[in-house]
């Protein structure tokens, strides 16, 4: 899944995966790839999420201990359905030896795991990766688009709006849907309204 930030790649997958999957709270793993590699070797092992795979492994190393969490997470058996699946979200940060690691897993559990690579910038995944892959393009929603994605928003959580703060939000936010939904949430939450005011 490719497209700019704030799109909604991820959120996409998470609409697909509760619409495909019974016990999508189960059977969707999420990997923030910044996760790993952003963090040193004591916050990835005490990471509730990852704390069990990496119980008694303090001393490997991280780059061991990131294809230990792929490995593991791919390994086991969906708790519902044919198959679970495992999001790699802002998949550009993932170092050209870690995707090789991936690649191979990607190749030993394709039965049980279905993988859904979010990224920003494809071309920074190595070939054998994006061949297995069938892309799926978000493009940047227009000013209109967001404006209704803030409207029902602001209908649904009963917040007082009107066209032109709407209209403003997501202007300033250019083609970036999550930072329009920040700020208009920032908006409701300070001034109790999304208005112009």
């Amino acid at each position: 899944v490719q497209g700019p930030p704030g799109v909604g790649k991820t959120a996409a997958t998470r609409a697909l995966t509760r619409a495909a999957h019974d016990r999508p709270e189960s059977d969707l793993i999420e990997i923030n790839v910044a996760d790993f590699f952003g963090r040193t070797k004591k916050e990835i092992r005490t990471d509730p999420r990852f704390e069990g795979f990496l119980q008694g492994r303090g001393r490997m190393a991280k780059r061991d201990m990131i294809n230990r969490v792929l490995k593991e997470s791919a390994s086991y058996a969906p708790m519902s359905g044919e198959y679970k699946t495992v999001l790699l979200d802002n998949a550009e940060a993932i170092r050209e030896d870690f995707q090789q690691a991936l690649r191979r897993v990607m190749e030993q559990h394709h039965r049980t795991t279905q993988f859904v690579i979010a990224t920003r910038q494809p071309s920074k995944l190595i070939a054998p990766i994006r061949s297995r892959c069938f892309p799926v393009q978000v493009r940047s929603p227009t000013t209109d688009e967001t404006i209704d994605v803030l409207e029902t928003i602001c209908e649904r959580e009963d917040v007082s709006y009107d066209a032109d703060g709407l209209e403003f939000v997501a202007s300033a936010a250019g083609s970036d849907l999550r930072e329009a939904i920040l700020s208009a949430q920032a908006t409701a939450v300070e001034g109790g309204e999304v208005t112009m005011s």
